[in-house]
């Protein structure tokens, strides 16, 4: 794991600098567009920040702690400590990222195009894309949340796990494509990060159907790896870690 640094708060979250970050920027300098690259990616990073924002206020206000925010090489992630109750919230608090980012789209182009302001424009479509990008349904984006979200409405979280993994790697697959025929290096890094994820989603999924055995079938898992919950289910604590390169889950009580 690379060091990160914390460099302030907003809205009460702490935000933290992962050293990949700097790297990424020292790379797009060197290789694509030196300061104004740079001056790019910030924005991108921006709007990356204020797109995990509203993961964050959303999942403070429906009881979720969120103990910060990270920026690295491949964008940025709000840190939750505890697990949404139920489908809603997560889908919620997944869908909260996107529609920040879409509503600054909206405003960034029509003000760069109605009053010829480059940059405003350009941040505005910075936003699009990071949008139309979490979207993907592709776990353990925004995307792949949504949709396991609304698949665990109508099967088994463990099974609407499944699927989602199973378009994550589809997706993965098409990033190495994508990433081979032309210039989008962070596809090829994403894909194996989907394909692994994807993996530990399915392992986090199965030990918590493990844990809640016997509690009826309406007892649904969320996310995270930290907590089971349901109706009469308990509540416990995981630690997910690698050991000799697999992927370990333990319950912490």
């Amino acid at each position: 794991m690379l060091k990160s640094w914390r460099i302030g708060k907003v809205l009460g979250f702490p935000i933290e600098l992962n050293l990949s970050f700097l790297i990424l920027l020292a790379l797009v300098f060197v290789a694509y567009g030196g300061l104004v690259g740079v001056m790019v990616v910030c924005l991108a990073f921006g709007s990356v920040l204020l797109h995990e924002l509203g993961h964050a206020v959303v999942a403070r206000k429906l009881g979720v702690h969120v103990s910060g925010i990270e920026l690295g090489f491949l964008g940025g992630a709000a840190k939750m400590v505890n697990l949404p109750r139920n489908a809603n919230q997560e889908l919620m608090i997944a869908a909260a990222g996107p529609a920040v980012s879409l509503v600054l789209a909206g405003i960034g182009i029509g003000l760069g195009t109605v009053a010829h302001l480059p940059l405003v424009a350009l941040v505005g479509w910075i936003n699009l894309v990071i949008a139309g990008f979490n979207l993907i349904p592709a776990l353990p984006m925004d995307g792949g949340r949504i949709l396991r979200a609304v698949l665990s409405k109508r099967m088994s979280f463990v099974r609407a796990t499944d699927v989602a993994v199973t378009v994550s790697r589809v997706a993965a697959i098409a990033f190495v494509v994508l990433g081979l025929l032309g210039p989008s290096y962070q596809l090829l890094i994403l894909a194996p990060f989907l394909w692994l994820m994807g993996t530990r989603e399915k392992l986090i999924a199965r030990a918590m159907e493990h844990d809640v055995a016997g509690y009826g079938r309406d007892v649904e898992v969320m996310r995270g790896g930290r907590q089971a919950w349901g109706w009469g289910a308990p509540m416990h604590r995981f630690a997910v870690t690698h050991r000799n390169g697999r992927i370990v889950i333990e319950q912490l009580d």
